[in-house]
């Protein structure tokens, strides 16, 4: 073969193997292309505890104590109180990532991710039940911070217990309703909702529930009924952090009781006591303590002492988005009554501002 010819052929070839080399280049992009969705999707079952590593296998039960996990052949139960969240095979990435940044707490950016997820097209029932939750759920979140309808939330989340009354979400969503109910106000069904919550067979979940059943009972003037749901919060035997918490704010509840039936200076000293001696980032407590005793020194005509223990909330515990507006509300009214008009103004403008839909706008 001349040089020539050798010369063409060698030509031939290399454009042969460039032709071979592009195509299979092309199937490989086509093949990963094809299975980067079944990549991205949730391999396999996963539940994530609140404390410890994620488990990954199989559930093979769930209810509303508990959810099941086989790995290699052995059970793992997981009770639901200690669940942050639980993701399923073939989840896809946007339903997961929601979940994440709700457990997360990080509302706002929960409600763009949802928006994302093609619920009609999720594969499995345990999915679209999740998708119905998160819906009601974020609606929930933003009606209690006064940026959504609390009743349009609560019909959502009342309209889920009904087709899932055994979901391992379900004592998330008892506190839920229990909550928009109070914000709706309407305390009487707020009661009952915290029932499920007090049924639940966990010390915190209990003691929590029951707390909130008494402040709901509180809040339709039933002061005996509620005065005997703090005491049982407060007379169980609980070491948990949580039960614990609620057992002060139960304390507090007991006060606020007291104080209906003509003890009121002793309840304001028993309210200052805690305050002295207790914990000021735990803002949950602090601004419940705040509000009380904003609330008994006004009933006592001692307005600018209650005014600066309403302050306290507005200042320090605005991230307690209940307490705060009705810090605000009883602010506009307060800094009326002492002759600031533009203070009370103030109040007023920021309670509108921060929470448009709260019911303490509308009073």
């Amino acid at each position: 073969m001349t040089s020539q010819k050798k010369s063409k052929t060698s030509a031939i070839w290399g454009e042969l193997k460039s032709v071979a080399r592009v195509r299979s280049s092309a199937i490989a992009i086509a093949g990963l292309l094809m299975i980067l969705p079944a990549l991205n999707a949730q391999e396999r079952d996963r539940v994530f505890p609140m404390k410890g590593a994620a488990v990954t296998g199989k559930i093979v039960e769930k209810n509303r104590d508990r959810v099941v996990v086989e790995v290699r052949g052995n059970n793992q139960n997981f009770p639901t109180n200690e669940i942050l969240r639980v993701l399923f095979e073939g989840e896809p990435p946007t339903l997961s990532r929601t979940k994440d940044l709700v457990a997360q707490g990080q509302i706002d950016q929960a409600a763009e991710e949802f928006k994302k997820i093609d619920g009609a097209s999720l594969p499995s029932e345990d999915m679209k039940q999740d998708y119905q939750y998160l819906r009601g759920y974020l609606a929930g979140a933003f009606a209690m911070r006064g940026k959504g309808d609390p009743k349009n939330a609560l019909s959502l989340l009342n309209n889920w217990v009904k087709d899932n009354p055994q979901s391992y979400l379900f004592y998330n969503v008892a506190e839920m309703m229990g909550d928009l109910a109070v914000a709706g106000g309407v305390p009487d069904q707020a009661a009952r909702y915290y029932g499920g919550l007090a049924a639940a067979p966990f010390p915190e979940a209990k003691t929590k529930g029951n707390f909130l059943q008494g402040r709901a009972l509180m809040a339709q003037k039933q002061n005996a009924e509620a005065k005997s749901k703090f005491q049982a919060v407060m007379e169980a035997k609980v070491s948990d952090p949580i039960s614990l918490k609620f057992q002060k704010m139960a304390r507090i509840g007991v006060i606020q009781c007291d104080a209906t039936e003509g003890k009121a200076n002793e309840a304001i000293g028993e309210l200052e006591k805690m305050v002295d001696e207790g914990d000021s980032t735990d803002a949950e407590l602090f601004a419940e303590l705040f509000n009380t005793l904003g609330s008994l020194l006004a009933s006592a005509g001692r307005n600018d002492e209650a005014i600066l223990s309403y302050l306290k909330t507005d200042l320090l515990y605005g991230s307690q988005s209940e307490q705060h507006a009705e810090a605000l509300y009883r602010l506009t009214q307060l800094w009326s009554k002492v002759g600031d008009n533009q203070r009370a103004a103030d109040s007023k403008q920021k309670l509108e501002k921060l929470y448009p839909t709260s019911p303490w706008v509308k009073k």
